[in-house]
């Protein structure tokens, strides 16, 4: 019953610390947020570029309609979008930034998995919580009010479930921080000075 109090206690504290994830999120999903932006700038700044000599050149083409006795035409401009030099410049803006490209896609999901195990480790915080306050007061209630002496093995027992939230949350917190270890690294890439 001693164990089950400090570990009462020590689960307390992660659920003080780690259910409420405003602070952890804001922190955390800020730096993220900022990269992804700049990876965003840097993608559409990268198609601007590429495109803008399509567009341009396409308004000195124009199409002349005429109507069926040839005297009346109208002037159209045509559109470049779907054209050759249209999907060059695309193909070219894409072999050139392939790798900007991917990296996005890359931190995207990242921050999926990141939010993923965040919530694991949370709820495993709150089920721990639970579990741990069930089984103290039913182990206060049968040792002292009801007065049934509680057996050794039936003790160790109480212990697996609390065990295995405890590996749950550190596998959550271990993978939280590879996930975090790669967002650091493209974020060193593509942050500003």
């Amino acid at each position: 019953m001693v164990f089950h109090g400090a570990s009462a206690a020590a689960v307390a504290t992660a659920y003080y610390r780690y259910v409420d994830r405003s602070e952890l999120f804001e922190k955390s999903m800020k730096g993220l947020s900022d990269t992804l932006a700049a990876l965003k700038r840097l993608i559409s700044g990268g198609i601007e570029d590429r495109l803008r000599p399509v567009f341009d050149n396409s308004q000195s083409v124009t199409s002349m309609i005429l109507d069926p006795g040839a005297k009346q035409f109208q002037e159209s401009y045509v559109s470049p979008v779907g054209s050759e030099e249209f999907r060059n410049a695309l193909f070219a803006f894409v072999q050139a930034d392939a790798s900007t490209l991917c990296d996005y896609r890359r931190l995207a999901d990242l921050r999926d998995k990141w939010l993923f195990w965040s919530r694991v480790q949370s709820w495993t915080c709150f089920v721990a919580l639970v579990v741990e306050c069930v089984t103290l007061a039913s182990l206060f209630v049968f040792a002292k009010v009801a007065s049934v002496s509680v057996e050794f093995t039936y003790g160790l027992a109480t212990l697996a479930p609390i065990s295995i939230l405890f590996t749950c949350f550190t596998a959550a917190s271990a993978r939280m921080l590879v996930l975090h270890d790669r967002f650091v690294t493209l974020r060193k890439r593509y942050a500003s000075p």
